[in-house]
């Protein structure tokens, strides 16, 4: 049986990335990559990023819980 009243260590990587997304969206590094001189694909490599970022907490997190669901 699982304890619900534990602390989740994945719900920190979560609200981390997405402090992280929103660190780089919304703050001057946004006029950096979007700058008349920066490379067209610069906007595409943030979201590359985040995609990409997303997608490994993700599998971590699945993984876990899978894991977690074999030892119950």
């Amino acid at each position: 049986m699982r304890d619900d009243s534990r602390h989740e260590p994945g719900h920190d990587r979560v609200i981390l990335l997405l402090l992280f997304a929103l660190f780089l969206l919304l703050s001057p590094l946004l006029a950096w990559w979007a700058a008349d001189d920066s490379p067209w694909y610069a906007p595409y490599l943030v979201w590359a990023l985040l995609i990409a970022l997303t997608y490994m907490v993700r599998r971590h997190l699945t993984r876990k819980a899978e894991a977690e669901q074999r030892d119950d």
